[in-house]
């Protein structure tokens, strides 16, 4: 049994947990929606060690190529059709109705609409958001500034938002899958997740913040550093940034304790590649 969106009917989790019971050795139940509210405390509570999450994310390069027909053999011979596919992923992002269309017009409105329905929908009614326009403003601002060093102080100076407003509706757009947030590296968590630190925001997909966000150049290094935040987190990897006189993009913690730097870059000439 397929059940989409279901977080949106009230004591939805007792419902399955009823059913569950009852047919649970004959009857396998997949629960989908776009805002992580589907991972309700209340849930586990009631299904603990019945149930298996999984995080679905925009399609990978790989997978766009392989929608695109195009068979990886050899990248050293075909680097020239592989930039091809790449340039046109780094804008286009990982949607998959939005990959399958042709028309940049027709993925545009597709796009718009679903970054409108993400803030609307899952936050300014699902939360019952007073300050709708500077949740919208704190959206365009955060995507348009993606892989930027941000701290609170500043979005609050550009938003108007105060800092605990701030934190709250920050949290409400990873809640709804919208951005992510990427913490400095430190061996003290304490210091890490300090309101004090930097931090850097990502978009869940190129396509979608291009369509909304206000700049003024290609920004094809942003995007690059964004396809290279999406693919680490779709590997199930700890990660972090760190940066004193110099920068490193990201610093991968491995289970052993190693660590392991990441820097992004983009040239007409270059592919990044994890």
């Amino acid at each position: 049994m397929f059940l989409d969106e279901i977080q949106n009917i009230k004591g939805w989790e007792q419902w399955i947990k009823k059913f569950y019971d009852l047919y649970g050795e004959e009857l396998k139940f997949v629960l989908t929606g776009s805002n992580s509210s589907l991972l309700s405390d209340q849930l586990a509570t009631l299904l603990t060690g019945r149930m298996i999450t999984q995080h679905v994310f925009p399609i990978s390069f790989r997978e766009y190529l392989d929608i695109e027909g195009f068979e990886l053999k050899d990248p050293d011979v075909q680097r020239n059709e592989i930039l091809h596919h790449f340039n046109k992923y780094l804008f286009k992002g990982g949607f998959p109705e939005v990959v399958l269309e042709k028309y940049m017009v027709i993925n545009h409105l597709r796009l718009t609409e679903y970054f409108n329905s993400i803030l609307l929908r899952d936050i300014v009614v699902g939360r019952k958001i007073q300050e709708s326009a500077k949740l919208i403003e704190l959206a365009n601002y955060s995507l348009s500034n993606i892989s930027t060093l941000l701290s609170y102080s500043k979005i609050s100076n550009a938003t108007g938002l105060s800092i605990n407003s701030l934190k709250e509706y920050l949290l409400y757009l990873k809640q709804a899958y919208l951005i992510y947030q990427l913490n400095f590296f430190s061996y003290s968590v304490k210091d890490s997740t300090s309101i004090k630190m930097p931090r850097k925001v990502y978009c869940i997909d190129n396509g979608l913040r291009n369509s909304v966000s206000f700049t003024f150049s290609a920004d094809e290094g942003r995007l690059a550093e964004n396809l290279a935040f999406i693919e680490l987190k779709r590997r199930k990897v700890e990660f972090f940034f760190w940066k004193e006189k110099r920068e490193v993009d990201f610093v991968i913690k491995g289970r052993d304790g190693t660590l392991t730097g990441i820097n992004c870059t983009y040239t007409d000439l270059s592919l990044i590649h994890i």
